[in-house]
């Protein structure tokens, strides 16, 4: 056994430098890869949706959504075309935005922001809006304006 030990010791010496090759070149191919790939920067929110606090027996509610529904409308009012073009508008997220049709801008806007709804029995509902940009700033002011639409 120990005889063994000292066998392939004796090769990993042996052909050390071929692994030490590997490892720079995999190294360097993943430095520079990192160097080449822009920055994105993501900034993220989560929302705790609560069902009404109120008592059936002092206000009793015609309408009754499940938290399910009540998010997926949620979603679909955030993400129309007018709200992410004012968004757009207002943090001018796109630096070539005057050359982009409106067209292009909204479906930019839908591929950075990430909406993720996460609900079931016996847990919280919760409703997390991301969204990634060049610029910390511009990503964290955009996630701002979503939550304030909420």
């Amino acid at each position: 056994m120990n005889e063994d030990l000292r066998f392939y010791f004796s090769v990993f010496l042996r052909r050390f430098h071929y692994f030490a090759l590997v490892a720079l070149v995999v190294s360097a191919a993943g430095i520079a890869v990192a160097m080449i790939l822009p920055t994105k920067y993501a900034s993220q929110a989560v929302l705790l949706v609560e069902p009404p606090q109120i008592p059936d027996e002092l206000a009793a509610s015609t309408v009754r959504t499940i938290p399910q529904e009540l998010l997926q409308i949620m979603e679909q009012r955030l993400m129309t075309r007018s709200n992410l073009l004012d968004i757009a508008d207002e943090f001018d997220v796109y630096a070539d935005r005057p050359r982009m049709f409106a067209d292009d801008i909204v479906e930019a806007m839908r591929e950075d922001t990430t909406i993720r709804i996460s609900t079931g029995r016996n847990q919280a509902s919760l409703f997390t809006i991301s969204f990634s940009a060049e610029q910390a700033r511009t990503s964290a002011d955009v996630v701002n304006a979503y939550v304030n639409r909420v």
